[in-house]
């Protein structure tokens, strides 16, 4: 009778102690963690992708990591497990083969920007057309892997309908992705090479590659480099992930999209192309 007497004690007690801490507003319970999702982005989209992510995480309780490469590179690690939520990739093609492969939603994929493709060749000021590389040697020229590299596969299509020997462009200068063929033609280590318009823009903001729009040739006869994500499987029911992808289509995203250098497509024609 004693203990069942001590017992209820005990148990008022503790009602009017949690009734107290309710009411002076202490928090008694864990705070729910915030969603967080890892995006792959193609190298020529990074300054724009952290842009994006400092953009949403100030208006949501999401987070980001961004994680870049070169396309065929994160589209490989994604294949063979990498634990990424979203792909940007710089093309159409390799979002498209993760959904049919299995390796990401069905219906997700869009594009998200159009790139352009040029050439910048210092020396010369603005080359009238690619043909005029013929005056260098191919190992004064620069391009990203065409194999890894969509803004490469598209300088190698340009090259080749130049007229450029399949000899001649064997012994081109190669690198991961595109960024690095800016950082190539900067430091002299090539005389020309082929970059994206978003690296012009990059380049003015950080004031730290001295860059003259009247030395690029733009090749606006080409067609743009379509660039599209997909939310992968893995992340069906991330939040955080789905909201970067909703949010891709929102006017102020559009805007730092712009802002890079990049166009986009009316919105009515952006999904599933």
């Amino acid at each position: 009778m004693r203990l069942s007497r001590v017992s209820r004690f005990i148990n008022a007690a503790l009602v009017i102690m949690l009734w107290m801490l309710g009411g002076s507003g202490i928090a008694i319970s864990a705070e729910r963690p915030m969603a967080a999702a890892r995006i792959a982005v193609a190298a020529n989209f990074r300054d724009t992708a952290e842009a994006i992510a400092r953009h949403l995480e100030a208006r949501s309780d999401y987070r980001y990591d961004i994680i870049v490469g070169s396309t065929g590179k994160l589209a490989s690690q994604i294949i063979n497990g990498a634990p990424f939520d979203v792909l940007m990739a710089a093309d159409r093609i390799r979002p498209q083969r993760l959904v049919d492969e299995g390796y990401a939603v069905a219906g997700s994929q869009r594009t998200y920007a159009l790139g352009q493709l040029g050439l910048w060749w210092p020396e010369v000021g603005q080359p009238n057309a690619v043909s005029d590389l013929s005056a260098l040697s191919p190992r004064e020229i620069c391009l990203a892997n065409p194999t890894l590299a969509p803004y490469g596969s598209a300088a190698l299509t340009a090259l080749k309908e130049a007229g450029f020997s399949d000899t001649y462009l064997a012994g081109l200068v190669r690198v991961d992705n595109v960024n690095l063929v800016t950082a190539m033609v900067a430091q002299r280590q090539v005389r020309a090479g082929f970059i994206a318009r978003s690296a012009l823009v990059v380049a003015a903001k950080r004031d730290d590659v001295p860059m003259d729009e009247a030395e690029i040739l733009w090749l606006s006869n080409h067609e743009p480099i379509h660039q599209a994500l997909v939310l992968l499987d893995r992340a069906q029911h991330n939040a955080a992930a789905h909201y970067w992808v909703e949010q891709i289509d929102h006017p102020a995203i559009r805007d730092l999209i712009r802002a890079d250098g990049y166009q986009v497509h009316p919105l009515e024609s952006a999904r599933g192309r």
